[in-house]
């Protein structure tokens, strides 16, 4: 290997050996939990097995098949033969004997068992699609809160970083004039003291960011081997645009309100087929079988036969009461649809208020932000002037990294609630939440 081979070699090797890198957003976070969490796996799953119960209830209506055969042997304790109709007698030796069948029978009517039999497990289907869709919307709020949660922990290392940094330029400034007789030795352990304190913080702040980054590997499904960036948290904050009087139209899209709904229409369904249990059944059929019987020759016997069968239940008992019990669980259902539709929109209420607050929150924190950078900045150019105290300082710097800190916290917030009531409200927009139209 010549020698710029060699160097082309120990230039890309380092390139070719590191971890893979993902700038993680909130969106593409987002469609890595939608396709990797593994409770949303299992939820899939669970709806496609009522989707396999859904078909399999509609075999229901074709013909049951069934074939049996039997083999026998005959007069094995002697003297035990009798004679029979169908087969002679057989005193003196054994027979044996086999038999064979198919048989085909449909029912024509079986009290509605069949067609709601058929209903029932579409509204099972149905109820395993709206939870899907309820797993789902927790996913993707879920998602935002530990992304969130993981941006605000990067902001406060940044903003601590800043204030570690001036604390130091500080200490270096207090320390000078400490040698000149300007400062008490108070003043220079105070801000040692503070320096301590941000060291303190920023361990704690680093072990915290490491749980809250496996934490977000787990959920999302992102391989340890690949290193996650985040970007800045740039998204704009936005006054609501939703209006009270929208939330009603949006409870019939809630997955929670569909859930009930479809409970009611099960409950409906099982007193149907309840009532059906005490209803005459009536189902017809064919038959092909074939005998052999074997004594001394060959004989053997086949025939077929097409055949109906009517039954009537006889239970004049218990049948009006297990009737009576499963029309007061419909009742119960259609009650708690009732109420829970009103809770589920008072819930929507809730969240818009929440997401009003958050928005506010966010403005307010703004705003204190800006005054404490100004306080603090005025603060550092009256100590160098000889007119501020050291203390006042001190206070400024810490109160303007707490303010910075609020406002990474109340931005979260806002994202969390803003997410809430969208995806309740099954709105769609850029950011890709919910099913729904823009609005």
């Amino acid at each position: 290997m010549n020698r710029a081979a060699f160097a082309a070699a120990l230039l890309l090797s380092p390139l070719c050996c590191s971890a893979a890198q993902i700038t993680l957003t909130p969106e593409n976070y987002r469609a890595m939990a939608l396709r990797n969490n593994s409770s949303l796996r299992q939820a899939r799953l669970e709806a496609d097995a009522a989707g396999q119960a859904a078909k399999a209830a509609f075999t229901n209506y074709f013909p049951k098949l069934s074939a049996g055969g039997m083999a026998a042997n005959t007069n094995i304790l002697p003297g035990s033969a009798l004679s029979m109709a169908m087969l002679p007698a057989a005193a003196d030796a054994e027979n044996t004997m086999s038999q064979a069948y198919v048989m085909a029978q449909l029912p024509l009517f079986a009290g509605g068992r069949v067609v709601n039999g058929n209903r029932l497990a579409r509204a099972g289907r149905d109820a395993a699609r709206e939870q899907l869709r309820l797993k789902e919307q927790e996913t993707l709020r879920e998602a935002e809160k530990k992304y969130r949660a993981l941006l605000v922990i990067e902001a406060k290392k940044k903003t601590l970083a800043a204030y570690a940094a001036m604390l130091d330029a500080l200490s270096a400034q207090v320390e000078q004039a400490y040698a000149g007789g300007l400062v008490t030795r108070t003043d220079l352990l105070r801000v040692n003291l503070k320096k301590a304190e941000v060291a303190v913080n920023r361990e704690t702040l680093e072990r915290t960011g490491a749980l809250a980054e496996r934490d977000l590997r787990i959920f999302g499904g992102i391989p340890d081997a690949e290193v996650i960036s985040l970007p800045e948290d740039s998204a704009p904050v936005a006054e609501p645009g939703v209006k009270r009087e929208e939330l009603a139209a949006a409870l019939a899209q809630r997955p929670e309100y569909r859930l009930l709904e479809t409970g009611a229409r099960a409950a409906r369904l099982r007193t149907a087929m309840k009532r059906g249990e005490y209803l005459p059944s009536v189902a017809a059929g064919a038959a092909l079988f074939r005998m052999d019987y074997y004594r001394g020759g060959d004989q053997r016997y086949q025939n077929s036969a097409a055949f109906g069968v009517v039954s009537v239940p006889l239970d004049l008992w218990g049948g009006a009461h297990a009737v009576k019990e499963q029309r007061l669980i419909e009742t119960a259902a259609e009650e708690r649809l009732k109420e829970s539709g009103q809770y589920l929109l008072l819930d929507l209420e809730s969240r818009l208020k929440d997401y009003d607050a958050a928005w506010r929150t966010v403005k307010l924190r703004q705003l204190a932000v800006e005054e404490a950078s100004a306080n603090s900045s005025e603060k550092k150019d009256g100590f160098d002037n000889g007119t501020e105290k050291l203390s006042d300082l001190l206070e400024a710097l810490a109160l303007e990294q707490q303010s910075r800190d609020a406002l990474a916290e109340a931005r979260a917030g806002y994202f969390d609630a803003r997410a809430g009531l969208r995806l309740a409200m099954g709105l769609k927009d850029a950011d890709g939440y919910g099913d729904g139209p823009d609005d």
